[in-house]
């Protein structure tokens, strides 16, 4: 009897878990429709004109800004697109970020975005070399300060008025680690190794951290803050090396992802305080 009861109690929560779950997803829809319609019944210079004021807004009020933002999209996210990935180059652009990494751990079919097709390439090598805007760069940015007014460390002229951007792979994880620590095991004879090993063990992060670098195949500096478009914070085997002090915000999947949106993240990244050390 026992056993009846509480086999009928654990189907009973597990309705109301599916319940609670398709409620929410179709709250989450409405809201991404209701907000989606909004922007749409807008003409585009319109919105364009809302967006550069909510950026502008938002810059006077950041007291740091992130020099490399990373986005990380889950393998069962519907709501990243390449336009919506378009817009937020935009916005860390109109900010004055420097570096945007993008890992998609979905696969080609269902959802998977390439940079390469949206982007422009300086040279043959279309990992390491994609700026952001893809068309030719405007001789004048309309949202900047005026000549030698400073916001918050963005001066005019001083940051670049193209975005470098990286495409992150699956690989580029814990199997790329394995592959340096391998390297360095089958030359353990070697002056280099013998080196390392009777130094301090910094020595020997900072060679690994270049070797994983080189073959990483671009340069940037370790992501500040970090976009994770998933149910729950999880970072799915995100460069574990590079994210030691990455702030992470979790933005659930389904929901509208706007300006307002990559303002309010910015802001909240402002005032974490960040300790380093004891």
């Amino acid at each position: 009897m026992i056993e009846v009861l509480c086999l009928l109690l654990g189907r009973i929560l597990l309705l109301l878990v599916t319940g609670y779950e398709l409620m929410w997803r179709l709250g989450e829809r409405l809201n991404a429709l209701y907000v989606r319609s909004y922007d749409l019944w807008r003409s585009k210079t319109a919105r364009e004109v809302h967006e550069r004021r909510v950026l502008a807004d938002c810059r006077s009020q950041l007291t740091k800004t992130p020099q490399h933002l990373v986005l990380v999209i889950s393998p069962v996210d519907t709501g990243v697109d390449a336009v919506l990935l378009s817009r937020i180059f935009d916005f860390a652009l109109d900010v004055g970020i420097k570096h945007v990494s993008l890992y998609d751990r979905r696969t080609k079919g269902r959802g998977y975005v390439d940079m390469a097709d949206l982007c422009r390439s300086t040279s043959g090598d279309t990992r390491s070399c994609l700026k952001w805007p893809p068309g030719p760069i405007p001789s004048k940015l309309e949202n900047q300060p005026k000549n030698g007014q400073k916001s918050n460390g963005y001066v005019n002229g001083s940051h670049s008025p193209e975005l470098q951007l990286h495409q992150i792979s699956a690989s580029d994880g814990h199997a790329l680690i394995a592959d340096v620590c391998r390297e360095l095991y089958e030359g353990r004879e070697t002056e280099l190794v013998q080196s390392l090993l009777k130094q301090k063990r910094e020595a020997l992060t900072e060679q690994i951290s270049d070797m994983l670098s080189k073959r990483l195949g671009f340069e940037a500096p370790e992501p500040e803050l970090g976009i994770v478009f998933a149910r729950q914070t999880c970072t799915y085997g995100l460069l574990p090396w590079h994210a030691r002090f990455t702030e992470f915000h979790t933005h659930p999947s389904g929901r509208h992802f706007d300006v307002e949106t990559f303002a309010s993240i910015l802001c909240k990244y402002s005032r974490c305080e960040q300790r380093w050390g004891t």
